[in-house]
């Protein structure tokens, strides 16, 4: 059975202590609960602020529950680039997953296709799992292009990788016009698009491109997380806004194990 996987996004927000505090909440609750976790293969993963991840790393290095992800790295291995995290960095302090291209780095950092490539690159070659994101627009939606960006996206995101490197890739399918928003794509554009996304993974790679998770983003909430996670090739989600609240994504947990 493959793992399916619950990753919380939580962008720029919570200081160390809401960090902490969240964390410490959350453990006891998980461990109430690891039976049904592992009953059905599911990855629990938090990715915080990097200035929190050696401190959450240190909260939860005895639980088997949770692992730790971080929001971005750099696409170069070190160098004089002030204020930039290297993926050598990010692995030092046991990060498992690296999100790579999320629309907001896309749209507010003008992140391109051959700049993600080589962070894929750089994450894969740490030791660590790039979940890359993609996505189209409303407009691209709505214009019939969606299918189209996604193509370019994925096939300009991953470039050279070996069939020993795709085992570690994870994908994230994001509509730009469904992130914070409220609005969920229905669970027939889900499908529809993570079948799609299936057949690129399958046509680039073969059948290890069925091994591959792909992970829907995109105002997931405790209500239709279940729903969504029993759809065509939904493998898991990739939790922003309702990850924050422990509470929250808890009940998210709960009703899908």
């Amino acid at each position: 059975m493959m793992h399916k996987y619950l990753i919380g996004n939580w962008k720029m927000n919570k200081t160390l202590q809401e960090a902490m505090d969240c964390i410490q909440y959350l453990l006891p609750q998980l461990e109430a609960i690891k039976d049904a976790i592992h009953s059905i293969n599911l990855n629990l993963v938090i990715a915080p602020s990097f200035v929190h991840l050696w401190p959450i790393k240190e909260l939860i290095q005895h639980h088997t529950l949770i692992q730790l992800a971080a929001q971005n790295c750099h696409h170069e291995i070190q160098g004089a680039f002030t204020g930039e995290v290297s993926a050598a960095m990010l692995a030092s302090v046991d990060v498992k997953y690296v999100i790579i291209g999320h629309s907001e780095r896309r749209i507010y950092q003008k992140e391109t296709n051959d700049l993600l490539a080589s962070k894929v690159k750089k994450v894969l070659a740490a030791g660590m799992s790039p979940i890359l994101c993609c996505g189209e627009n409303i407009e691209q939606r709505n214009t019939g292009e969606h299918k189209t960006a996604i193509y370019h996206q994925l096939k300009g995101g991953l470039v050279d990788l070996t069939l020993q490197e795709v085992q570690k890739l994870l994908v994230a399918y994001e509509p730009v016009w469904a992130i914070g928003t409220g609005q969920v794509a229905s669970l027939e554009v889900i499908t529809e698009m993570h079948d799609f996304i299936r057949e690129i993974l399958l046509e680039q790679y073969g059948m290890i491109g069925e091994k591959i998770p792909i992970l829907y983003g995109g105002s997931c909430n405790a209500k239709n997380i279940a729903a969504i996670l029993n759809g065509s090739n939904v493998n898991g989600g990739l939790i922003g806004g309702a990850s924050l609240q422990v509470n929250h994504f808890m009940e998210m947990i709960n009703n899908i194990t």
